[in-house]
């Protein structure tokens, strides 16, 4: 392998970054399912006001709205569990990239991750996300990527299945 670095970054974890993550990931991973729950959680509340207003019983129109409510908040939300178990951790990632492997080093600790083995790549404003699997994922803050941040995300749209998202 070429061991050339091409571009250096290091991240320190903090809640902030953890919830952005959290938030952006769970929107990804969720879309189609928040979608989903959006137009039932509306069909059932308006299927509570409907049964309330033809008097059917107030039991199942509240219900209704109630589980409605409750699909189209969810989604929104369900990110705080595993952030609120994460927010605590401080990490410092330190990554280089290389023109064919990306080497990350947390604390003691050296991976490298070819770029044909990561699953994807997502660019936020603020963050590069390398997805090694679904469950597997590096965070790059763009604030501390040492060289010019826009050839660093032309070189991975290059090298990866690079999306860039809004985040």
């Amino acid at each position: 392998m070429e061991n050339t670095k091409l571009y250096t970054a290091v991240t320190q974890m903090t809640p902030a970054v953890y919830k952005d993550f959290y938030k952006i990931y769970y929107r990804e991973r969720l879309r189609v399912y928040t979608m989903i729950t959006a137009v039932i959680g509306v069909l059932l509340i308006a299927a509570g006001l409907y049964i309330y207003n033809k008097e059917f019983g107030i039991m199942w129109a509240v219900l209704a709205v109630w589980i409605g409510a409750v699909l189209l908040v969810y989604p929104r939300v369900a990110y705080k569990k595993p952030y609120k178990r994460a927010r605590n951790s401080s990490l410092t990632t330190r990554f280089i990239f290389y023109e064919n492997y990306v080497s990350e080093r947390t604390n003691s600790v050296t991976t490298d991750y070819s770029y044909s083995s990561l699953l994807k790549v997502l660019e936020t404003s603020r963050y590069i996300f390398i997805f090694h699997s679904m469950e597997s994922v590096s965070i790059v803050v763009k604030s501390g990527i040492k060289e010019n941040t826009d050839e660093l995300c032309r070189f991975l749209s290059q090298k990866t299945s690079y999306k860039k998202i809004l985040g």
